[in-house]
């Protein structure tokens, strides 16, 4: 997915698995990144609440995920991912936003 992603032009940082969750937050936050994952533990307010974002994909083909993922980001201003999660579903449904 990462490799698809930057053939599509994005900057992408891909973080080792084992990293706990606070470490993954304060990487995106230092570097001003969204953060993209599956894991529905970051959809609790106190981990995303202060980020510039976190999208939660569901576990998919790669070219599933990076379609679901490309046409969420085409319909969104980075601005209205600060501080919020969302829950993308495929082929861009939004199952839920939540919002602080």
């Amino acid at each position: 997915m990462v490799n698809a992603l930057k053939r599509r032009g994005f900057d992408i940082r891909y973080a080792k698995k084992g990293l706990g969750n606070s470490e993954l937050l304060a990487i995106a936050e230092s570097e001003g990144r969204v953060l993209v994952t599956h894991d529905h533990d970051f959809l609790r307010v106190e981990l995303y609440k202060s980020s510039k974002g976190v999208i939660v994909l569901p576990v998919l083909k790669i070219e599933e995920m990076v379609k679901t993922l490309v046409e969420f980001l085409e319909r969104v201003e980075a601005k209205e991912l600060e501080g919020k999660a969302f829950l993308l579903r495929r082929e861009f449904s939004i199952e839920n936003s939540i919002e602080e």
